[in-house]
């Protein structure tokens, strides 16, 4: 039974939803749902918490990845409230990776912070007060095609920036290092249902191989789970790619491992350490 009445909707046991569950979702769900947008400082606010319409509490957000967090502390906070206890821990931890996704699959959250970034494609991928030391007073405004290079070269020096990117602007970056090595590449356009992020076509005398990759924007203690292997591997059989490929700036959980060791011949894994290498290897051939 709820610990406490909600103020908008009652739990129903026939929904097939286990309370914590139930709650966890509802709270994330409301408080994207009542996101103010504030194009101007380009900030996301949110009302969080699962009583917010009666008691308002409102948080300012500048990055897609802070909101992704706080949206998984309130899911997890609600899961806690709800979940049966046995030896001070709950029965159930909480899992609510998919909750809050699912929420934030059907908002414009994630496109705003793309618009108020300013750069697409054709323009400005990322400017250098975006990756130098604060202070440095340089700002780069080019094109892609002139850009690269120097951006690249500068982020080999200093890979651990790659994890304070933009996720989008992550996924041109490796765009751009399977260009080098010899791909014709497609950063595809985002969906609701998010997933595949690269398209890269390779060609030989033997004909053209499809690649599709998937890139993953994680800090180092967040791994990535065998959920999003077994995914892309789903997307790689369905388009009948020749591989499939995750790129993340963190590492891969021992299960995602294994799974990939299963399927060598059409996954591929590529962690933090493989993308440095990506970077001090391009433009060297």
């Amino acid at each position: 039974m709820p610990k406490h009445d909600d103020p908008i909707d009652d739990f129903d046991e026939d929904e097939g939803e286990m309370p914590w569950v139930w709650h966890a979702r509802k709270a994330v769900e409301r408080a994207v749902e009542d996101v103010e947008f504030d194009e101007t400082r380009g900030v996301v606010y949110v009302m969080s918490g699962v009583d917010h319409r009666l008691n308002p509490h409102t948080e300012g957000f500048s990055s897609w990845e802070d909101l992704r967090t706080r949206l998984e502390e309130i899911a997890e906070n609600e899961w806690v409230s709800y979940a049966p206890f046995e030896g001070g821990e709950p029965v159930f931890p909480p899992r609510v990776d998919g909750i809050v996704e699912g929420a934030l699959d059907w908002s414009e959250i994630e496109s705003f912070f793309e618009r108020v970034s300013g750069p697409t494609d054709g323009e400005e991928l990322i400017s250098a007060r975006e990756l130098l030391v604060p202070g440095a007073g340089l700002t780069i405004q080019a094109d892609v095609a002139d850009i690269n290079s120097e951006l690249i070269r500068y982020l080999a020096k200093h890979p651990e920036l790659l994890r304070e990117m933009n996720p989008r602007k992550f996924e041109q970056i490796v765009a751009e290092l399977f260009r080098d090595k010899g791909y014709d590449v497609e950063v595809t356009k985002r969906t609701r249902d998010g997933g595949l992020d690269i398209r890269a076509y390779g060609h030989s005398d033997l004909g053209v191989l499809l690649g599709l990759i998937e890139c993953k924007r994680y800090a180092p203690a967040k791994k990535v789970s065998v959920d999003v292997i077994r995914g892309l591997y789903g997307v790689v059989e369905s388009e009948r790619a020749s591989f499939g490929l995750v790129a993340t700036t963190s590492t891969f959980t021992q299960d995602a491992k294994s799974f990939q060791a299963q399927n060598k011949y059409r996954l591929q894994l590529a962690d933090f350490e493989d993308i440095k290498r990506w970077l001090r290897d391009y433009n060297a051939r």
